[in-house]
């Protein structure tokens, strides 16, 4: 008898489960209480974890590699505590795919041992605990891809940058779940099931980087090489209250990535940290660099840039883009953009509204034709191969934008029409400097991570706020407002706003939103810079963050 691709997925969702050793898992009355429960803090107090782990696992990654460095910390110790915290949150969440402490162990050991011998630590992250997503190829485990077909498709070798991280010292401990295709803005596959956010189980974790957000907002895990091609790093990272960057797509090495259909050269996908501090951003986005002593110098289609160290002006200039003229943020993201830009004043910078020089939904089009050029063929027969039914959130999206196979004439004008608007975006950008004090361009964009907070599960999520910098190529950062705290008298839905009719996600957003519902969720902003300034991009997040989370 045939196996069913059910049968598939229950076996790989029950081997998960079978990898937690048993001193790591809840009791059942522990579980019976998390249904649509906030469950962020259950790590602290559920009395598995000791008051040694609860205190390695609480600290950012910069603070654990300065004492893992000195000694201070073994690798040991400092694995066994995100292990032991991942456990839990897998058992809260389901957001691990594949979960390996004894071998991350067995790592973690050799490299204390070489520190004992050689007194110097192997790399610069060494004996980091790190998780993978499913996309990564890491050496003797599974890529699926959310796609039950390739549930037993292991890899040979590690991706290039995974293969990076593990000569700088990194200890993977565990592969995280993203969504069938990759596509979605929620983490859910008939493959590994739905992945839930630990604010709120009932709402989804984003994607398609949504099993990294959870795992590092419940400190699973202190930091993630997360991926982006239309906001699947900073959706997760701002639904789950974790700081995070899309780096400039060009400057990332990609070699390696899983993927149904390779070769797309129109809007590429970029690679950067989700984590807990604008220092382990820096950190971990300059390591990844590809500069031109790296190893990724002759990589094809990377831009072997020098990291630079640079410093912000002392006062910014920040452009504050409120609506994008397709989905009108919800009440919470409008409060919290006018609150940052008169403490942004405040600090004494200077804050321009500013709209964008193009149509939004028009570019938004283009881009989804992009994402799609052959018309998702090859991901409809992978998951044909086995009779695996699409998802109901990846069929809207396809059918939202009237999906299919383009032509090549139709692919060469919509690489004319991204070619058109960077021009326009780039020539407006320097336009800026008419309106500022400084005379000299805008030094940021400051605007939405999303249009909305949070989403219930199975709710299809609108992405113009994030893949516009995708296809512009833009490096964008999120920052997670920690003191912001989502009202009901402060942020009542507006029955006065009639949505618009041009675009199905303005009425959905607007419809869905509920206060109460959202009460624990985070708040995050995003900062955007121009292409290939990284490192501007951070340094003005990192002034930001001072004033939005001052210590």
């Amino acid at each position: 008898m045939s196996t069913t691709y059910q049968e598939v997925a229950l076996r790989a969702q029950a081997g998960v489960l079978d990898s937690i050793p048993k001193k790591w898992r809840l009791t059942p009355a522990q579980l019976e209480l998390v249904e649509d429960a906030n469950v962020i803090d259950v790590p602290l107090t559920c009395g598995i974890l000791t008051s040694e782990q609860i205190a390695i696992t609480e600290q950012t990654a910069t603070e654990l590699l300065s004492k893992l460095a000195a000694g201070k910390l073994s690798s040991v110790d400092v694995t066994e505590a995100f292990c032991a915290r991942a456990a839990i949150a897998h058992q809260l969440t389901n957001c691990i795919m594949e979960f390996f402490p004894e071998e991350a162990l067995r790592t973690a050991a050799a490299l204390d041992e070489h520190l004992a011998k050689t007194g110097k630590p192997l790399g610069p992250l060494h004996g980091l605990p790190v998780c993978l997503k499913d996309m990564w190829d890491c050496q003797g485990h599974r890529s699926t891809f959310g796609f039950v077909a390739w549930y037993d498709q292991i890899a040979e070798k590690d991706a290039v940058l995974v293969k990076h991280l593990r000569e700088s010292g990194a200890v993977f401990h565990a592969k995280t779940t993203m969504p069938q295709t990759g596509m979605m803005l929620e983490t859910k596959s008939n493959l590994w099931g739905t992945t839930h956010n630990p604010f709120n189980r009932s709402l989804l974790s984003g994607g398609s980087s949504g099993g990294d957000g959870v795992l590092v907002a419940m400190k699973g895990s202190p930091i993630s090489p997360s991926t982006d091609i239309g906001g699947s790093i900073r959706v997760p990272a701002a639904y789950n209250g974790n700081y995070s960057i899309k780096p400039t797509a060009e400057r990332i090495p990609r070699r390696g990535l899983k993927s149904p259909a390779p070769g797309n050269l129109s809007i590429k996908v970029s690679c950067g940290p989700q984590c807990h501090s604008d220092a382990d951003m820096k950190l971990f986005t300059q390591l990844i660099n590809a500069s031109p002593a790296s190893k990724y110098a002759y990589e094809p289609g990377i831009a072997t840039v020098p990291w630079r160290n640079v410093s912000s002006p002392r006062k910014l200039s920040i452009g504050l883009w409120e609506f994008d003229g397709v989905v009108k943020p919800q009440p919470p993201i409008q409060r919290a953009l006018k609150e940052a830009a008169q403490k942004l004043v405040d600090a004494g910078h200077e804050v321009i509204p500013i709209t964008m020089p193009f149509d939004c939904w028009e570019v938004l089009v283009t881009t989804r034709k992009l994402f799609f050029q052959t018309g998702f063929q090859e991901g409809k027969a992978v998951m044909h191969s086995v009779g695996e039914e699409m998802m109901a959130g990846v069929k809207f999206a396809l059918q939202a934008f009237n999906t299919k196979m383009l032509s090549v004439t139709e692919l060469f004008a919509c690489n004319n029409l991204m070619g058109k608007y960077k021009v326009q975006m780039a020539e407006w950008w320097n336009s800026t400097s008419s309106k500022t004090s400084s005379g000299r361009p805008i030094d940021a964009i400051l605007c939405p991570s999303s249009a909305v907070v949070g989403s219930r599960h199975d709710t299809p999520g609108y992405v113009g706020y994030t893949s516009l910098f995708n296809i512009l190529d833009y490096p964008a950062a999120t920052i997670p407002w920690k003191e912001f705290k989502i009202s009901e008298s402060k942020d009542p839905k507006d029955t006065t706003y009639t949505p618009l009719q041009s675009n199905p996600y303005d009425a959905l957003a607007h419809e869905a939103y509920d206060p109460a519902l959202l009460a624990a969720q985070p708040m995050s902003l995003q900062i955007v810079g121009r292409p290939f300034e990284d490192e501007e991009t951070i340094e003005i997040t990192a002034v930001v963050d001072r004033i939005l989370n001052p210590a």
